[in-house]
C-alpha cells in the first residue's frame, strides 16, 4: 500500500523536474509509477523482510524510480533529487546497520569515482547526473554497490547489441540515458546482492 500510495508523489516529480521545463502530467504514467513502486516495494519485503535494512532499500527505490523517468524525458537526473537523495539514503543505512556505516561511505565515494572517471573519458557516453546518482546507489547498497553496476552495465550493453543488429552502423549514433538501467542494476542488486556476490566473488 505505501508503494502504491507513492506513485501520486514520485508522479508530481516527475513533473515537477527539471526546474523551469517539466514534464506534462499523465494519468497514464501516475497509475503506472503506482503499479511499479508497488511492486518493487512488495519485492523487496518478501526479499529482506521486516528488518531494519529494508528501509534504506525502499527509499532508495522510490528515488531511483522518479530519477529514471525524469531522465528518460530530458536525459537529466537532478541534483535535487541526487543530492539530499545521497543523504537521506546514507543515514538511514547507517541506522539500519550501524556497523556497515565505513562500507557504506567507501562504496558511495568508489562508484563516484569510477563513473566520475568514465565521465571524464566519455562526457557524452556518461552523463553527470549519473555519476551523482552512483554515488547515492553506492551509499544505499554498500558492498552489493559493483553488482548494481555490473547489471546495468549488462543491460545497457545488451541494448546496444539489440541496436546495432537491427541498425546496423545508424545505431553508433544512437544515444539512450543510463538513469535506467542504474536503476535496475540497484534493484538486482537490492534484491538477490547476497547471492549473486556469492557466486560471482565467493563472499
Amino acid at each position: 500500500m505505501v508503494g502504491f500510495a507513492l506513485g501520486w508523489p514520485i508522479e508530481w516529480l516527475i513533473q515537477r523536474f527539471p526546474l523551469g521545463e517539466g514534464t506534462p502530467p499523465s494519468v497514464r504514467r501516475r497509475w503506472l509509477m503506482a503499479g511499479l513502486t508497488a511492486g518493487l516495494f512488495a519485492a523487496l519485503t518478501w526479499q529482506i523482510g521486516v528488518e531494519p535494512q529494508l528501509a534504506p532499500a525502499l527509499l532508495l527505490t522510490a528515488l531511483i524510480v522518479p530519477a529514471s523517468v525524469i531522465d528518460i524525458n530530458h536525459r537529466i537526473i537532478p541534483n535535487l533529487i541526487n543530492y539530499p537523495g545521497a543523504v537521506l539514503v546514507f543515514v538511514v543505512a547507517c541506522i539500519a546497520q550501524p556497523d556497515r556505516i565505513a562500507e557504506f561511505a567507501i562504496s558511495g565515494i568508489l562508484c563516484f569515482v569510477f563513473l566520475g572517471t568514465a565521465w571524464l573519458i566519455s562526457p557524452r557516453g556518461m552523463g553527470l547526473g549519473d555519476v551523482k546518482m552512483a554515488l547515492m546507489i553506492g551509499l544505499g547498497t554498500g558492498r552489493y554497490a559493483y553488482v548494481a553496476l555490473l547489471f546495468g552495465f549488462i543491460a545497457s550493453t545488451a541494448l546496444s547489441a539489440y541496436l546495432l543488429l537491427r541498425l546496423g552502423a545508424k545505431a553508433r549514433k544512437a544515444t539512450f540515458p543510463f538513469g535506467p538501467f542504474l536503476a535496475f542494476g540497484t534493484e538486482v542488486a537490492l534484491l538477490w546482492g547476497p547471492p549473486l556476490s556469492r557466486h560471482l566473488i565467493g563472499f
